[in-house]
């Protein structure tokens, strides 16, 4: 393995290194409750008193009744600029160009072109990588629960990104958040049970789309999230296509790159302490325009997919997932503390084996509408 800030491999390209709410109208839950029967029901008039019977395929029970009411009060939150659900911000559907930018002089990435454009459905993304704090609070539930997880995991604070879990326990750790707050979770072996068996490092399964759970985003789903609506930059915010310790936690070499103008080099000076790993607390740094911060630096993230450097050449145009498997690699992105600006580039592409850790390495979740 070569040095972190450099290239790992030719085919493992620039590896590790390069309520707020909205003020809405009152209005009582009985007639909430009702406007939504209706709807449900689909026959129910004003008016009619008959009792509907038992509830049919397409009417809802009362627990789901409040469900949706729960999800339609969550989707009108705001933060004055995003919709919210928690601590996930609503990704719109919608295409966008995925691949190496052009208008800033083509620049090679390995395995990031041809450019094409993509259509992406809507989505929840966490705001914030996963912090040590809430890695741990599902962790505890979750090994209560029969879970088993590798040992790795780690942080350096409370507030800071997770570091050192393997895809394995990434997506285990999905499921177990997606059962935890009441959601059907994403992953499940090959007999159809759900995926709980981390420690493994194996998984033979898939993933369900079609239902509400947690689980890792797609490849095209991460970079969508982190252009944040904006087309054609480098970095994940839309008034430069230029970096700075001011805006990431990463390895800066303002000598290396003409587009690293961080008056300030090598590591983030503020978060250059304390040993290893020199991650921030999340959120430390203004988000982009769909409101998700550190979509640059600070930890890579796991993407669901294996890596191919050849994939953007026959890639699905609606919401691709990645090429077949099993390959060597799954996809990473972002870049870290210990790379430099190149790696924070939004199209740049990152690779690594599904059950290695490194204090490089944390996740953020996405999650179905």
């Amino acid at each position: 393995m070569k040095d972190h800030r450099g290239q790992m491999s030719e085919d493992r390209s620039q590896q590790l290194k390069g309520d707020g709410r909205m003020k809405t109208a009152k209005r009582t839950i009985t007639g909430v409750m009702a406007t939504l029967a209706m709807l449900a029901a689909g026959s129910a008039h004003a008016g009619d008193l008959t009792p509907p019977g038992a509830p049919g395929p397409t009417m809802y029970t009362l627990e789901e009744i409040y469900q949706r009411i729960g999800d339609l009060e969550a989707r009108l939150n705001a933060d004055g600029k995003h919709v919210t659900v928690g601590d996930m911000v609503l990704i719109p559907a919608g295409n966008f160009v995925m691949g190496a930018t052009t208008n800033v002089g083509h620049e090679t990435i390995s395995g990031a072109v041809p450019q094409h454009t993509v259509y992406v459905s809507a989505f929840y993304m966490d705001k914030y990588e996963a912090t040590s704090n809430l890695w741990a609070e599902v962790y505890t539930w979750a090994t209560s629960k029969g879970y088993s997880f590798g040992t790795g995991w780690c942080g350096k604070a409370a507030n800071h990104p997770v570091r050192s879990v393997d895809w394995y326990d990434a997506i285990a750790w999905c499921n177990a958040r997606s059962q935890r707050d009441g959601f059907t979770p994403c992953y499940t072996n090959a007999n159809g049970t759900v995926y709980t068996n981390a420690a493994a490092n194996s998984f033979d399964g898939g993933c369900n789309w079609a239902v509400n759970g947690y689980r890792l985003p797609t490849e095209a789903e991460w970079e969508k999230a982190a252009r944040g609506g904006v087309a054609d930059r480098r970095f994940p915010w839309d008034d430069a296509n230029t970096i700075q310790h001011a805006r990431a936690n990463y390895y800066a070499i303002p000598a290396s790159y003409p587009y690293d103008t961080s008056p300030t080099t090598a590591y983030h000076p503020t978060y250059y302490t304390g040993g290893m790993p020199y991650t921030s607390p999340v959120g430390s740094f203004a988000p982009n325009g769909y409101g998700l911060y550190d979509m640059a630096g600070n930890v890579y993230e796991w993407c669901w997919d294996w890596y191919s450097s050849t994939y953007y050449s026959s890639s699905p145009a609606s919401d691709p997932r990645g090429p077949a498997g099993p390959l060597a690699y799954r996809v990473l992105r972002g870049g870290s503390w210990i790379n430099y600006a190149a790696v924070a580039r939004v199209a740049n592409r990152s690779n690594y084996d599904p059950d290695d850790e490194s204090n490089v390495i944390g996740f953020r979740c996405a999650r179905g509408l």
